[in-house]
């Protein structure tokens, strides 16, 4: 089944962007003294800087160089703010104690001037067109009123044509977000009607006419875009095919973020066979990616522990052959899931040492006191921990995204990947006769 999306309106995307912002100055006046976080997007990633206004509520800080897209401004206790930053110099003020985008002003700003009037004038002429369409679906075409509608209607169609010429002729970053708003909104409309007569002209925009480098900065939208175009297929497999060239066809680092984006909407909806087939695709075709992205790495790793695979070694562990059959458990002592199968394994390790299974622990823990007040119980010898969580390398070149995670291995293959201990097979549950 397809999921479903509700239409995305304007007046829920007025959540202005940033540009080749470099200098913002903040003027807050009743808020001296207050810490200003200010956030940045890349993709599904999200940076920040922090600012401490002065005794007069002001502060000043720089974006990175030649960044484009969404900047949030948030003032714990006191509200939050987007706004377009792009400019070189973004001047931020409100006299109010709380802010949101109507408590605040731009001053000079030529973009967010340009994007608050357009989502004005935007939202005024989708509100008109509703109001005109339930008029005429009223009214007799014969009748007078209908006839006055009408005429209403062919002047808001202008209208909406003139704010179409006008963001079209701007050339600002603006103009790019509310392109890709539109977009989204056009996926949005055609997925709730179910109108999949309108997919295959909205997925030739997604690959021809998609603004990579403005979308790949714009936040929310990122996400909403990405995940609005998987709602448009009811077969993973029809999704995986169609959205592969792409890989081949962005530049780094948009490439490496569309890679997790998809990926993570695959794991949402379930879509296992997607994964592994676009995993699979970049290790046929070679492709180049951000080597020093772990996420990226875990996800690259996981074609390469599935089932028939050969189980990549385990740092730090003195004997890594792993000849006749044995169970790797990557664990988190914070996880109750994985405590409740950490007392399993205890449970059942006399039952599998005489089975011949080897059993090696991995854990995510970061804290040397937690690790070894759990460890320290184990029966088993084999027990690891680098103290660098789920950053740590043993869970990423085995793509562990949650915890408890089991590899049983034969002969150093890969036989499966499992949840629990009872799913493997190798031991017998209560009740349940030899």
């Amino acid at each position: 089944m397809r999921f479903s999306v509700k239409l995305l309106l304007f007046a829920l995307c007025c959540f202005p962007c940033g540009i080749s912002a470099q200098q913002i100055e903040l003027s807050f006046p009743v808020l001296p003294e207050k810490k200003v976080h200010i956030y940045y997007s890349k993709g599904n990633r999200e940076d920040s800087l922090l600012v401490a206004l002065d005794k007069l509520g002001k502060g000043k800080t720089q974006l990175p160089e030649n960044y484009m897209g969404f900047i949030r401004i948030h003032i714990p206790g006191s509200g939050s703010v987007e706004c377009i930053g792009g400019e070189p110099l973004l001047k931020i003020e409100s006299r109010n104690a709380f802010i949101d985008k109507e408590r605040i002003s731009f001053p000079g700003s030529r973009e967010n001037s340009f994007l608050y009037r357009m989502f004005k004038e935007k939202d005024l002429n989708i509100n008109r067109n509703a109001w005109i369409q339930f008029g005429m679906e009223l009214y007799d075409p014969e009748s007078d009123v209908y006839k006055l509608l009408e005429k209403e209607n062919k002047e808001n169609t202008i209208q909406k044509s003139s704010i179409a010429g006008q963001i079209k002729e701007a050339g600002l970053y603006a103009s790019k977000l509310l392109n890709i708003m539109d977009h989204i909104n056009d996926m949005g409309v055609a997925i709730d009607a179910e109108d999949t007569l309108a997919f295959p002209k909205i997925k030739a925009y997604f690959h021809e006419k998609t603004d990579w480098n403005s979308l790949y900065t714009s936040g929310r939208l990122w996400k909403l875009t990405n995940a609005y175009y998987t709602g448009l297929f009811e077969k993973e497999n029809l999704y995986a095919e169609d959205i592969l060239p792409l890989f081949g066809q962005l530049q780094e680092p948009i490439r490496s973020a569309f890679l997790e984006t998809t990926y993570e909407t695959c794991e949402k909806l379930g879509w296992d066979r997607a994964k592994e087939r676009i995993v699979s695709y970049i290790s046929e075709h070679k492709i180049t990616w951000d080597t020093q992205n772990s996420n990226l790495k875990r996800i690259l790793a996981s074609e390469k522990t599935g089932r028939g695979k050969s189980a990549p070694p385990l740092k730090g562990l003195a004997n890594d052959n792993f000849k006749g059959i044995s169970l790797i458990f990557f664990y988190d002592s914070g996880c109750d899931h994985c405590l409740a199968q950490l007392e399993e394994f205890k449970k059942q390790y006399a039952q599998l040492i005489n089975s011949g299974v080897r059993v090696v622990s991995v854990s995510a823990d970061v804290d040397e006191r937690i690790y070894e007040h759990h460890a320290g119980s184990f029966p088993w010898n084999d027990k690891l921990c680098d103290y660098k969580g789920f950053m740590g390398e043993n869970f990423i070149n085995y793509a562990i995204i949650g915890t408890p995670t089991i590899f049983a291995v034969a002969d150093d293959v890969i036989m499966g990947r499992y949840s629990n201990l009872s799913e493997t097979g190798l031991v017998l549950n209560q009740g349940q006769k030899p």
